[in-house]
C-alpha cells in the first residue's frame, strides 16, 4: 500500500513540476527577443553568407532569445523585379531563416512589395502582385498582425502605402487604424505594448545626414504618425521598433522609446553605413520594463566586395 502511495505521490510531484515549468514559460515576465531589420538578403555581395553569420550570432546568444522580430526590407528588392527574381529572393530568405533555432515574426518593408514599378513589367493581375507575395509567403495571410508573449503585446504594422502613381510612402491607412484601435482595446491599458514598423514614426536621420534644417520626406517617415500616437496615448506603449534608414537611434518622448535598429546588411552588404556596423537589436524584458543593446556580428564585407 505504501509503495503505491509513494508512486502516486511521485507522479503527482512530477506532474506539478512539469505544469509549473510550462506555465512559467508561457507567462514569463522576463525574457529576451531580437529585432533584426533591413536584411536585404541577396546572392550577390555575400548577402547570404552575411545573413547566416547574423543568424549564427543570434543562435549563440546567452541567455537565448525567445523569438526574432524582423523589421522589413528582408530581401534586396521586389519593387522593380520580375517574378523570377522576386520569387528567388523570397525563397532565399525563407530557406535561410530555417537556420534560426527560434520563431521568426516578419514585418513588411517597401522592398517586399512585388512588381509595382514599371521596370518590373509585372501585370497587376498577377496573383502575387504588390503585397500579396509577402502576405502569402511571410505574413501568414496578412500584412499586419499582433501576438502576445508573456505579459507583453506585440503589434507588427504595415506602414507601406501604395499611391495611385504606384509609388510607396510611409502611412498607416484607415482600415489598419481601425484594426489597431480594436486591437488596443482588446489588449487593455495595463499590458506593455511594442509596435514594429519598417518606416519610422519619428527619426532625425535626414537631419544628421544632410543638415539640421532638412525636412523629412513622405517615403522616409510615417506621414500620419501623430494619428497613430494619439490612438496609443491611453495605452501602455513602451517601445516602437523601426527600420528603413540603416542607422541606430533612440528617441525617447513621453515615456516611449522610438528605436531604429540599424541594419543587418549595413551598407547593403558593402560595409558600414554612416559609421554604423552590420547588426541587430537585443531586447531584454523584465516585468514591464526593458533594456536594449545594438549587437554586431562577425562578418567581413571586404571578402565579397573586391
Amino acid at each position: 500500500m505504501r509503495a503505491n502511495q509513494f508512486k502516486l505521490l511521485t507522479l503527482l510531484l512530477i506532474f506539478t513540476i512539469l505544469s509549473f515549468s510550462c506555465s512559467d514559460n508561457k507567462d514569463s515576465t522576463s525574457f529576451r527577443f531580437v529585432f533584426m531589420t533591413d536584411i536585404h538578403v541577396q546572392p550577390e555581395c555575400g548577402g547570404v553568407e552575411g545573413f547566416k553569420a547574423a543568424i549564427e550570432k543570434v543562435n549563440s546568444l546567452n541567455p537565448k532569445p525567445e523569438f526574432v522580430i524582423t523589421g522589413g526590407d528582408l530581401i534586396m528588392d521586389a519593387l522593380v523585379q520580375g517574378y523570377e527574381r522576386a520569387d528567388s529572393l523570397y525563397n532565399l530568405y525563407s530557406e535561410t531563416c530555417k537556420l534560426f533555432e527560434i520563431p521568426v515574426y516578419n514585418t513588411i518593408g517597401n522592398h517586399e512589395v512585388f512588381g509595382i514599378y514599371p521596370e518590373s513589367n509585372v501585370d497587376p493581375s498577377h496573383p502575387e502582385y504588390e503585397k500579396k507575395m509577402f502576405s502569402k509567403r511571410l505574413g501568414q495571410g496578412k500584412t499586419y498582425r499582433s501576438f502576445d508573449y508573456g505579459n507583453w503585446h506585440f503589434i507588427l504594422l504595415d506602414g507601406i502605402h501604395i499611391t495611385p502613381e504606384q509609388k510607396y510612402i510611409g502611412k498607416i491607412d484607415s482600415t489598419q487604424l481601425a484594426w489597431l484601435k480594436s486591437d488596443l482595446e482588446k489588449t487593455g491599458t495595463e499590458r506593455p505594448v511594442v509596435i514594429v514598423t519598417h518606416i519610422p514614426f519619428y527619426t532625425i536621420f535626414l537631419q544628421y545626414r544632410e543638415g539640421p534644417l532638412t525636412p523629412n520626406r513622405k517615403e522616409s517617415v510615417i506621414v500620419n504618425a501623430h494619428e497613430v500616437s494619439k490612438l496609443c496615448k491611453d495605452y501602455n506603449l513602451k517601445l516602437v521598433l523601426q527600420g528603413h534608414v540603416h542607422t541606430v537611434e533612440d528617441i525617447y518622448y513621453h515615456d516611449v522609446h522610438y528605436i531604429i535598429g540599424g541594419a543587418v546588411c549595413g551598407n547593403w552588404w558593402r560595409g558600414t553605413y554612416l559609421g554604423f556596423s552590420e547588426g541587430f537589436v537585443v531586447v531584454d524584458v523584465n516585468s514591464d520594463n526593458f533594456t536594449w543593446e545594438y549587437t554586431t556580428f562577425d562578418w567581413n564585407a571586404d571578402i565579397y566586395n573586391q
